[in-house]
């Protein structure tokens, strides 16, 4: 007579109710986890997409302009948002402005519109100083257009005591991304 090998099911049933307990376990750090890989994700893009627009700026010899995205417009190329305040999160354009007007459309042209950036996780809120920031342009000498510096910041919806992320835009056209403990979200 021959042993049989394998489990019953009575050990599976066993081993697979630790696994649950300690799934249920490493679920909430794993979130912690994968939030602060999409943090330093979402910041480096919109602090490279700034690099990008400064130095097609200065390449181009022509403004640059970063505006918050719009994913709801049509027209067949990306499109800023509009509204007074303009959520970072749903990502960014980078245009030159071939047309200068005050129309809401912009960019005017698909040839215009140099990168687009994606969609943050929903988790994340972009603050900004001054408030709110719908767009940012650099001048044709790499400098920011306008006389104050611009500051986003990188916070976690309805948690204050989480480190985010600071860019830092100063007049002289110098970007900086720093740790930040000032979020308000």
């Amino acid at each position: 007579m021959s042993k049989k090998k394998g489990f019953t099911l009575l050990e599976m049933m066993i081993v697979i109710a630790i696994a649950a307990v300690l799934m249920s376990l490493a679920g909430p750090g794993l979130r912690s986890f994968l939030l602060a890989g999409s943090r330093g994700d979402a910041a480096a893009a919109l602090y490279g997409a700034m690099v990008q627009a400064r130095a097609e700026a200065i390449a181009r010899n022509t403004p640059v302009t970063v505006c918050p995205r719009n994913y709801q417009a049509s027209g067949g190329h990306a499109r800023c948002d509009a509204s007074a305040t303009g959520n970072w999160v749903n990502g960014w354009v980078i245009y030159r402005d071939s047309a200068p007007d005050s129309s809401s459309g912009k960019p005017a042209a698909a040839a215009d519109v140099i990168a687009t950036g994606e969609p943050a996780d929903r988790a994340f809120t972009w603050d900004s100083e001054p408030d709110p920031v719908g767009a940012v342009q650099f001048e044709s000498s790499g400098r920011l257009s306008g006389s104050t510096r611009i500051i986003l910041h990188l916070c976690k919806l309805d948690d204050s005591q989480w480190e985010g992320r600071r860019l830092q835009i100063d007049t002289s056209g110098r970007i900086r991304l720093a740790r930040d403990t000032g979020c308000s979200a």
